[in-house]
Parts: C-alpha cells; sequence; structure tokens
C-alpha cells in the first residue's frame, strides 16, 4: 500500500528504537496502537508493497491520515505503555479487553506493630503483604469468618499503645485480640500475625502441626481453657482444607490461561491457583477488530489485563508458546509491573498441562454460554427496535436519572448498556452544579448538555438509544439537547414514566414515550423488552442514589463536627482522617481523641460528651 507524502515523512523520521505508535484517522481520532521493539522498521512495513496484509488492515491503513509515536526506554516499557494507552484510548482496530473488575484481596500492614488485615480491591506499593484475588467474593467472606474465628487480628485504625481503658465489642465477642488494653504481648500478636500469614499462604500441614505442638505443651501445663481455644483453631482449619481443592501439590502461586474461538468472539479463561489451592477463575470475552490468531488475541489480554494493578504470581502458564523473543519481553514487562521476576511457561506434561487443559474446556463452555444469552440479548434488541419505532437496532443504551431532596445535594448518573449489558467503565456521576432549588427540568438539561457538549465525557462514542427516567417533560428536555449539540439524526431517544408519575397512568403500567407519538407506548408487564428497559432505567436510579448518599453521609457527618465549639475545618478533616468515621470518633475513649493530630484534651472532651451523649452512652 502506499503512502502520501505527510506519512511518508513521519515514517522516515521515526526513530529506530522501542516504542509505541498511534495511528489517527482525518479527524484526530485514534485508529489503532501498536507497538515495536523498532518503531521506523515496524510501521514502514504497513505500506510496503509486499506487505501480506488482512482486508480489515488495509480498511483501517486507507483511513490513516496522521501517524504519531512515542520512544521508550526497552521493548517491555514499550509493551506496557501499549497496553495503558489502548484501555485509556479504547481504539476501534486494537482488542480490547473489557475488563471493568477490581479483584478483592487481603492486605496485611506488616510494617505496622500490630498488623492488621483489610479487603482491598487495589494493589499499592506500601510493604504490606497481599492475598488474593478472591473469586467470587463468597470465597473472600468464608476466608475472613475463619480468620476472625481462629486468628483474630484486630479491625479498628486507632493508634494502638496498650493504654486504652475498655477493649472494643470485636474483643467481647472474641473476634479481636485487644491489643489496645495491652491484653496480648507484642510477641504473641506477632505469633498470631505469623500463623494467619502461613493459612493464607495455604500451608495447612505446618500450621496444624505447630498448633498441635502448642496444644500439646498447655495441656501438659494444666492450661485446659488455653488447650481447647488451640484444638477448636485446629478443627476449623481441618475442616477449611477438606472443602478446598488442591490441585498442584508442590503449593505453587501461579495463573493458568486458557483460550476457546468461535467465529470473531474469543473466551479467555485464568485458573488462579495460590498456595496449590484452586482460589478461583475470571473468564474474558474479546471481539476481534481484524483476523487476528488466537496467539495475538491472548498476548493482548494478558498484556492488558497485567497492566492494572495485579498481584501477578511468579508463574504464568499459556496453552500454546509465543516467539521466545515475544515470551522474554513480556517476562520483563510482567517483572517490571509486579515488582518480582515473572516466568512464562508452555507445560507438555504433568499437573500444568491437566491445568491448561481444564482453562480451555472451562472457556469453551463459558464461550458457548455467552454466545447463547448474546443471541438472546440481540433479539430482545430487536423487539425493542421493532415496538419503538426505532431508527437503528440500539446496540448502545445510555439512560439518565436526578436525585436529590428538594434541590439538596443534587446528583445525576449515566448509565451504559452496550448489547443489552452494562459497561460500568462508561458510567458518569454528575454533581449539578447551576440549579439551585427543585428543578429537575434544569438538572436534566445541565447534564445533558454537559454530555452531549465539548466538555470531557465528548470523547465517548454516541448511543444508539437514550433513555431518560420521565414522562413527556423530560422527553421534551432531552431533544430540545439533542436539538442544540445536533445529534438528532442519528440517535433515538426514549422516556420511561414508572408508576407513579403524573404520566404513568392510572393502572400503575410503565409507560414509554417516543418522539412524535401523543400517545406512549405500553408493553405487556410479562415482555422481556420492557424487562429491559426496566433493568436499565432501575440501574440508572440505584447509581444516582449512591452517589447522592455519598455525598449526603459525609456533608452530614462532616457539619456535626464542624457544631461542636472549638471544632472546626480542620479539626474535623483530622478527626476524620485520622479515626476514618464519625462512628469510630464516637467509640473512641477521651485518650485517644486527645492524642489525635490537631486536638488537645479541652477540644477532645467536648467531642467525647456531645457524641456519647448523643448516642445515648455514659461518660
Amino acid at each position: 500500500m502506499s503512502m502520501n507524502e505527510s506519512l511518508l515523512e513521519t515514517v522516515d523520521r521515526m526513530s529506530r528504537s522501542p516504542g509505541v505508535y498511534l495511528m489517527k484517522d482525518r479527524q484526530g481520532d485514534i485508529l489503532y496502537i501498536g507497538k515495536a521493539k523498532d518503531l521506523r522498521s515496524r510501521v514502514r512495513a504497513y505500506f510496503l508493497a509486499s506487505a501480506k496484509l488482512t482486508p480489515k488492515t488495509e480498511v483501517m491503513l486507507s483511513k490513516v491520515q496522521r501517524i504519531d509515536f512515542m520512544v521508550t526506554g526497552s521493548e517491555a516499557e514499550a509493551y506496557i505503555l501499549e497496553s495503558n494507552l489502548i484501555k485509556k484510548n479504547r481504539p476501534k482496530y486494537n482488542i480490547l479487553l473489557r475488563d471493568d473488575k477490581h479483584y478483592p484481596y487481603l492486605r496485611l500492614s506488616v510494617k505496622e506493630d500490630y498488623p492488621k488485615l483489610d479487603v482491598v480491591r487495589k494493589i499499592g506499593r506500601d510493604r504490606s503483604r497481599y492475598f488474593g484475588p478472591y473469586v467470587p467474593g463468597s470465597h473472600l467472606r468464608t476466608t475472613l469468618d475463619l480468620i476472625e474465628k481462629t486468628f483474630p487480628l484486630r479491625k479498628c485504625k486507632n493508634r494502638i499503645d496498650g493504654k486504652r481503658e475498655r477493649p472494643c465489642l470485636n474483643a467481647q465477642i472474641g473476634r479481636c485480640l485487644a491489643p489496645c488494653t495491652g491484653s496480648i504481648s507484642k510477641a504473641e500478636y506477632s505469633r498470631m500475625v505469623r500463623q494467619a500469614v502461613l493459612f493464607l499462604q495455604g500451608k495447612n500441614r505446618p500450621l496444624i502441626r505447630e498448633l498441635s505442638t502448642k496444644m500439646e505443651q498447655a495441656s501438659r501445663s494444666l492450661e485446659f481453657e488455653k488447650a481447647a481455644v488451640i484444638r477448636d483453631q485446629i478443627r476449623r482449619i481441618e475442616k477449611m482444607t477438606e472443602q478446598q481443592k488442591i490441585i498442584s501439590p508442590n503449593m505453587e502461586d501461579k495463573d493458568v490461561f486458557g483460550t476457546a474461538m468461535s467465529g470473531e468472539t474469543v473466551c479467555a479463561e485464568i485458573l488462579f491457583v495460590r498456595g496449590g489451592k484452586l482460589l478461583g477463575k475470571e473468564d474474558f470475552f474479546i471481539e476481534r477488530p481484524g483476523d487476528e490468531k488466537e496467539e495475538e488475541i491472548l498476548r493482548t489480554t494478558m498484556m492488558q489485563y497485567y497492566s492494572k494493578e495485579r498481584l501477578i504470581p511468579p508463574l504464568i502458564f499459556a496453552p500454546f508458546a509465543f516467539a521466545e523473543s515475544e515470551t522474554e519481553t513480556m517476562e520483563k514487562a510482567f517483572s517490571a509491573v509486579g515488582g518480582r521476576r515473572v516466568r512464562m511457561r508452555v507445560p507438555q506434561r504433568g499437573i500444568n498441562l491437566k491445568l491448561v487443559r481444564m482453562a480451555d474446556e472451562n472457556a469453551a463452555l463459558a464461550l458457548q454460554s455467552h454466545l447463547n444469552q448474546r443471541d438472546r440479548d440481540l433479539v430482545i434488541l430487536k423487539d425493542l427496535q421493532d415496538a419503538a419505532g426505532l431508527k437503528k437496532l440500539p446496540l448502545r443504551i445510555e439512560a439518565f436519572d436526578i436525585s436529590n431532596i428538594q434541590g439538596e445535594y443534587p446528583v445525576a448518573s449515566m448509565v451504559v448498556f452496550e448489547k443489552g449489558k452494562p459497561l460500568k467503565s462508561h458510567y458518569r456521576h454528575y454533581r449539578i452544579q447551576s440549579v439551585e432549588g427543585p428543578n429537575d427540568y434544569a438538572m436534566i438539561f445541565e447534564v445533558l448538555t454537559r454530555r452531549y457538549g465539548s466538555g470531557e465525557d465528548a470523547s465517548l462514542p454516541m448511543p444508539d438509544l437514550i433513555l431518560i427516567d420521565g414522562g413527556k417533560g423530560q422527553l421534551n428536555i432531552l431533544l430540545h439537547v439533542a436539538g442544540e449539540q445536533g445529534f438528532t439524526e442519528g440517535t433515538d431517544f426514549m422516556a420511561l414514566a414508572k408508576p407513579g408519575d403524573p404520566d404513568a397512568g392510572k393502572n400503575g403500567v410503565d409507560r414509554i414515550y417516543l418522539p412524535g407519538r401523543r400517545e406512549p407506548v405500553v408493553l405487556d408487564p410479562a415482555d422481556p423488552v420492557i424487562h429491559l428497559i426496566q433493568r436499565i432505567r432501575d440501574e440508572s436510579h440505584r447509581f444516582a442514589v449512591t452517589y447522592y448518599r455519598k455525598l449526603h453521609t459525609r456533608d452530614t457527618l462532616t457539619s456535626r463536627l464542624k457544631e461542636i465549639k472549638g471544632i472546626g475545618k480542620t479539626r474535623t478533616l483530622s478527626l476524620l482522617r485520622h479515626f476514618g468515621s464519625l462512628e469510630r470518633v464516637r467509640r473512641a475513649s477521651l485518650k485517644d481523641l486527645a492524642q489525635a493530630p490537631s486536638m488537645n484534651l479541652d477540644a477532645a472532651s467536648r467531642v467525647f460528651n456531645i457524641l456519647r451523649q448523643e448516642a445515648g452512652l455514659t461518660k
């Protein structure tokens, strides 16, 4: 394929270094992002007469009017940068990993004298120890429940000095060792932490041996209550061990990938193996933008998946081999992101080969289920198009809702459904800025203008259908904004009035209002089409209400502290930052309050007395 002179000059100026290139169209939109060990050679290869290009690649190149590039220090850095840019810009011709999830992990704050376990969804570089991921979340709840009963580590964020007068409720019900009161030494607490780590690592056999020895020692010393406590610990661990399936006898931490492909859709499956036990699995569905092979799709999936804040295990098993240089570069990239050496392997025999085959089988089953569900979703979307007389199939639907009480803390939400499924990475919150008092129409006008005007959300794809919660009035506002912003031709519009709204009618049935129709469309309450529309409307309402409650609760807590004499904005923020919440401020002892940053005994006494009196507690 020939190049225009401008592109030729750009390619000639490119460095021979590793880096990333961005192909853009006439409007400056990014069509494709790629990485290269040698930027000039890689990009020039697209335009050589001898280049064997797929039809889709030829179509893409015919649209390219500009090529930007960024030089990196190494090929591994180019891999990481490419993945981050793809996820940020979502180019049309790149493979995109739809990964909106932040998996739950357990973080042990080992840098503290008395470490505690927290549930987190981001891996920080803070010298803490992380365990997980736990997929599904029920595995995490089961694990936490056992840990709280067996290894009752502290949960509070208070500073531990061993001088607190009374322990917390968790200590009173046996779910905390109460180091805050000095009831356990630092050495004994550290032993309990070490035992919890052994359990979380899956090293239950040495843990049970250690506990059995302590139980026998306690029994010989006639400390029968202590021996009984340890006996119960052993029983709980043994019961959990029986429920966990050991699939790797050498107790390794590893991720195992499998793939399955049907037409344009690929499923990548990951098995999370930690401490030799299968901790969970996750699957991802990727639509091929071109004629990419499974190897390229899996490589891109791995890079995008591990470029997020993940706990990358030291071993990654794949169902097929990449080029040797590709494997080496990927290992360097994963090691740089994960902060430790990571190796990739393609097993040829043994338990790891069985695990890869298991991942492949799971991927095939998940893909078939996904395709069946997708077909059902497309049928419902086609039925929606027919029932509402829409101009096009509503593959992308954006829905809006307003939440406020008499104009206080007014917020709005936008949720996005693509092909009948929520696309949470495109959800948006809006805090109303220009409207005072209860005026839903004005709020809707502001939010729609911010979304479809020239603001920061203008880069999002335009929807096929916009759904607004309300009736004729809300629909008219939507149509007015569409006319002002100039997108009336390519998008459909709809309002849904729920029971109780003036436009819903006396029979309490949801009614669909459409442009140009005097009478609403009323569907059978059992129709899957109305169920889909209601689900989208309810999701937008949930998202708006959640944001409203967050803002209202935060401001209410802050205002209550500010009302106390001598507690201004600085002390309020300091207390909330130190204790984490108003409830924890309320439960804190007078000494803890006085020792908090920016506080003194006089101010602490006022906070202590007023908050506890409000809660019905004595001094």
